[in-house]
């Protein structure tokens, strides 16, 4: 009767083992860190940037959609730098991101604003290489991914126009007699 009872309890204990055995090893796939949409994030000093990437329909000119948010205190100029083709030739460019103390803001949504990266001649389904740096802050590269804005939920978030400066008179001052 002791043998069947230890038998049926060594039975339990390595079937319980047997089942339960890979999360033992496996590590807990909730507590992997990842980006749940389309874009990706980095953290530049105090600086962290959240579910970056660019919708680029015609491959030229593309809109970064993404959210900045200031960690410190202090005020920052972060700049955005990346590779422009223009003519034939490439260049450097920079966009400034001006940043108060524990602000965040968002860019390139419908009713924000847009920070285009002019000439970026990037196709969809590319990476575009942004080097992100401000004041004496090490920078870094981030590979934000490019897409076309076909999807319905990026629809119309394509980067705008550039404005074309207009020729509108500028009225010159007349002197005037204060009373």
């Amino acid at each position: 009767m002791r043998r069947r009872i230890a038998a049926v309890a060594v039975l339990a204990v390595g079937l319980a083992l047997g089942t339960a055995g890979c999360t033992f090893s496996t590590p807990t796939a909730t507590l992997i860190k990842y980006d749940p949409s389309d874009g990706v994030s980095a953290n530049v000093g105090k600086v962290q940037i959240r579910n970056a990437f660019v919708i680029a329909p015609h491959g030229k000119s593309a809109n970064l959609i993404a959210v900045f948010i200031n960690t410190s205190d202090s005020a920052e100029s972060v700049h955005l730098q990346y590779e422009s083709h223009t003519g034939g030739t490439a260049a450097r460019k920079t966009i400034v991101v001006h940043l108060d103390g524990g602000q965040v803001i968002s860019f390139g949504n419908p009713g924000v604003k847009q920070l285009v990266f002019q000439d970026a001649d990037v196709p969809a389904g590319a990476l575009i290489k942004v080097f992100v740096q401000y004041g004496s802050v090490s920078g870094q590269n981030v590979l934000m991914p490019v897409l076309n804005g076909s999807q319905s939920y990026y629809k119309g978030l394509g980067p705008s126009a550039t404005p074309t400066p207009s020729d509108i008179p500028t009225p010159i001052p007349t002197s005037t007699t204060l009373p």
